[in-house]
């Protein structure tokens, strides 16, 4: 069905021409004003409290701060304050197991280089057992050999076109009787 435009009701052809453009730009204008007024105040506020932050940063003083550094004063001897430190140590720690021997605690070394190093050796080795059998890798098995025969021409279907459903319906239907 089709209709003309002068055929519609009058009061439905007639709102359009009254509006125009203008009924459309007006809205439009007062949404921006009023957005960009409000993005206006906004940005004042932000910048006066940002103003007022930085007034006041430069009023403060300085922070006290929790641990200051400090040189040491020269005729500190650090090796007492070393030996002190480690004897609060071992008093703090429980007292585990005494070693035997006290020739290796009257041997302690105090002087590190490399004239007296000794290396240790490594920490994450373990014995090697004497009976220690290795393990036999499985070997593989021998290849196959697959020879391929090709099909014998069943001269049953050979009018039929090869691949076609109806070869293959045929063959499928030869020698039903003889099949185990």
């Amino acid at each position: 069905m089709k209709a003309d435009r002068h055929d519609a009701p009058e009061w439905i052809t007639s709102g359009r021409r009254k509006r125009g453009n203008l009924a459309m730009v007006i809205p439009g204008l007062l949404g921006t004003v009023i957005t960009i007024g409000a993005l206006h105040f906004a940005s004042q506020a932000f910048v006066q409290g940002t103003v007022k932050h930085l007034a006041e940063s430069k009023n403060q003083s300085k922070p006290v701060p929790v641990a200051e550094i400090r040189r040491a004063e020269p005729q500190t001897d650090w090796s007492k304050m070393v030996e002190e430190q480690a004897r609060r140590d071992a008093m703090s720690q429980p007292q585990a197991e005494q070693p035997k021997s006290t020739a290796n605690n009257a041997a302690k070394q105090t002087v590190f280089n490399d004239a007296n190093y000794t290396p240790r050796g490594a920490d994450n080795v373990l014995p090697v057992e004497k009976n220690y059998k290795t393990v036999e890798q499985e070997k593989p098995a021998k290849k196959l050999k697959v020879t391929v025969i090709k099909e014998t021409k069943d001269t049953t279907c050979w009018p039929l076109k090869e691949g076609s459903v109806e070869r293959r319906n045929c063959k499928a239907s030869v020698n039903l009787s003889r099949r185990n």
